[in-house]
């Protein structure tokens, strides 16, 4: 009897030791099947763009293994364009105990913002126009300052390009309207682009204020009685709702409506240039889902991007007065188009500002590139920082998709050459290069070696195209020509007396000729006079600036060349002595003496080259990808550089401005 009760509790303690042991085992399996994730997706509003958005959010947290109902439970709100409403919702998801809220729209991340102080939930944001003024903590300047609770991506509309578009459409235009809400900051920061790139192309803004969608119609009725020859829709939440009192009353008017808006083309505009807002959305999904599996927002740079998207309609060109029509190379580069019958087709839409990783797959092969610059300058700096920060993004992987060699020549031309050549050596398969001594070298030595390029004024001037479309097979890139139209019309803001400007140029860089003879066209168009030195060497500069001061000069205005960017110290010195102003057109400049620059985002110019090289890599042709141009201006402006001078930069300018270093 003992020994078979003694067998029996041996048998139970083995059975509950294979018991413990099968729990412990399955213990992490259980855990991950119960850890469901509580997210949020707050809208502001029902549109097609915000709609589009949350379409692409889900799709972007599916890539990071959450699904609906499986390793996540979302949420939907939408405030329906209701302040008080948004309020509530933010107030209610803050209390709700959710684990993340993703914020769709401009109104939604301020308030929820507002809302969420104490940061007792992760917030991740998108389409939103302009984060870095929408009052929630984030720095302009700085990626990494914000809310350690907060990350998300930006999408500033491209107001400038959307302008320039109207203007390809119908070069005659001189009168557009636009209706915005004042209250909404998305909406402010738009208006303020487009008052300057009107002003640059000579159109008259004619602006009406409504506070709800309900005076939208309104609005427009007295543009139109003003004789608009187009109303356009800016990211303004208020106005994008009642898009169809906006078409109504411009069609009754025979004018038409274009916005930065593509999800409306069927809704009436004659065309949109805008985000592809699923691909805002999807980045901003990825974004969110890495956040649920651990990354911490406070380690998330928050900056623009911007995967443009071009929508026609040429059943709207019907019925209107004045002759607007859609040239080849504008149809070539839509990515939609509605036909007379207002059908609408998708085309092929241009590569993307940026794409995460899991959107872009792996290349066929790994890559031999050689990455040749011309010499050290801030311009290039930001190229080369947008450059590498972006091929990242795109997941382009070093060693596994490619071999880099960065190289420099100093700013001497027989090292440029031996650089060159050793691409060649190396059989590189794709030469990369900024400035154009560089492009010109490349393709004079390049051996027909594939060629992208950025930092380049005129690639035409030097011989590598025809046109933007019609090039050398072998070569494609962005160029970089600065605004001189807007920097002269700055300087006669900040100068109103001014009659000279001055600047050095290098007479053996094409670049730099071209920046001169452009810079004096822009000067001649306002009654003024360029004065220009040559230097051929860094030892050169400071002589040659005084020598300007010493012809009576009103203020130094730099163009932006490979040496004068590299010596641009020996400039500013000069000028703080003599106190003699000084402009410039690449923005880290100001940080060197500068009181203001009217600069080409460089750094964006470098993604726009990582986006162009990671097509390559995958099998585009350079043969069928155009020149492009930066159509980004910024202004920067220094008041403390200011002082030196004793000069007073106008309210106005100051209010335009992009940054302001006070």
């Amino acid at each position: 009897m003992r020994f078979a009760l003694s067998r029996l509790l041996l048998g139970l303690l083995l059975i509950g030791i294979a018991s413990g042991i099968l729990l412990m085992s399955d213990l992490g399996h259980r855990v991950v099947r119960t850890s469901i994730r509580k997210v949020a997706i707050f809208q502001f509003s029902t549109r097609p763009l915000l709609d589009e958005c949350v379409a692409g959010v889900l799709t972007g947290l599916k890539t990071e293994g959450f699904v609906d109902g499986q390793a996540m439970k979302v949420q939907k709100f939408n405030a329906e364009n209701d302040l008080a409403t948004a309020n509530t919702i933010a107030h209610s998801i803050v209390d709700q105990g959710f684990d993340l809220v993703i914020t769709a729209s401009t109104p939604c991340m301020q308030i929820f913002a507002g809302a969420n102080q104490k940061g007792t939930v992760n917030h991740v944001f998108c389409a939103v126009t302009d984060p870095f003024g929408a009052g929630v903590g984030i720095s302009r300047t700085d990626p990494l300052k914000h809310p350690k609770h907060l990350a998300g991506v930006g999408t500033f509309q491209p107001v400038e390009g959307t302008f320039r578009v109207a203007k390809q459409l119908y070069p005659e235009i001189k009168r557009v309207g636009v209706a915005w809400n004042p209250a909404e900051a998305c909406s402010e920061a738009c208006l303020v682009k487009a008052r300057i790139i009107c002003n640059e192309l000579g159109i008259d803004l004619l602006e009406a204020t409504v506070d709800s969608s309900s005076g939208v119609r309104e609005a427009v009725n007295s543009l139109a009685a003003r004789g608009v020859q187009a109303v356009w829709i800016g990211g303004d939440n208020t106005v994008e709702i009642a898009v169809d009192s906006v078409v109504d009353v411009a069609s009754k008017a025979h004018i038409p409506v274009f916005s930065n808006s593509p999800a409306n083309i069927g809704r009436g505009l004659l065309f949109a240039l805008g985000a592809d807002y699923v691909e805002v959305g999807r980045m901003a999904g990825i974004l969110a889902g890495r956040i649920l599996n651990g990354l911490d927002p406070a380690s998330v740079r928050i900056e623009d991007v911007m995967p443009r998207r071009l929508a026609l309609n040429k059943r709207t060109l019907k019925g209107l007065y004045e002759p607007w029509r859609f040239p080849d190379d504008v149809l070539a580069s839509a990515a939609d188009v509605v036909d007379v019958k207002g059908v609408a087709t998708a085309q092929p839409a241009a590569p993307p500002a940026a794409k995460s990783p899991e959107a872009t797959g792996r290349v066929s092969r790994k890559w031999t590139i050689h990455f040749v610059n011309f010499v050290e300058a801030p311009h290039v700096e930001e190229a080369l920082d947008g450059f590498f920060q972006q091929f990242k993004n795109l997941g382009m992987v070093e060693g596994r998709d490619y071999s880099l060699k960065v190289s420099n020549a100093q700013g001497d031309m027989s090292s440029l050459v031996t650089l060159i050549d050793s691409a060649v050596t190396d059989r590189a398969d794709l030469i990369l290069v900024t400035s154009t001594p560089t492009l010109q070298a490349a393709i004079k030595r390049g051996a027909n070696i594939p060629i992208l390029f950025t930092n380049v004024a005129n690639p035409i001037l030097i011989g590598a195209g025809q046109s933007l479309e019609k090039h050398l097979p072998n070569v494609s890139g962005i160029s970089t020509m600065s605004n001189f139209e807007l920097m002269v019309k700055v300087v006669k803001e900040c100068l109103p007396s001014a009659r000279t400007i001055g600047t050095l140029f290098v007479p053996s860089e094409a670049n730099s000729v071209c920046f001169r003879d452009e810079l004096a066209k822009s000067a001649e168009n306002f009654g003024m006079k360029l004065i220009s030195v040559p230097v051929s060497n860094s030892g050169e500069v400071p002589i040659a600036a005084n020598s300007l001061a010493i012809r009576g000069i009103d203020a130094y205005c730099q163009i932006s060349d490979n040496l004068c960017d590299s010596s641009f110290p020996g400039i500013s010195r000069t000028a703080q002595n003599l106190k003699k102003p000084l402009f410039a057109f690449v923005t880290s400049l100001v940080d060197q003496g500068a009181v203001i620059a009217v600069a080409r985002d460089y750094r964006q110019g470098g993604r726009d080259l990582a986006a162009r090289t990671a097509s390559f890599l995958k099998g585009a042709s350079l043969r069928d990808m155009p020149f492009g141009y930066i159509d980004k201006t910024v202004i920067t402006i220094s008041t403390r550089n200011a002082a030196l001078y004793g000069l007073e930069i106008p309210a106005e300018l100051l209010a335009r401005a992009d940054r302001v270093i006070r």
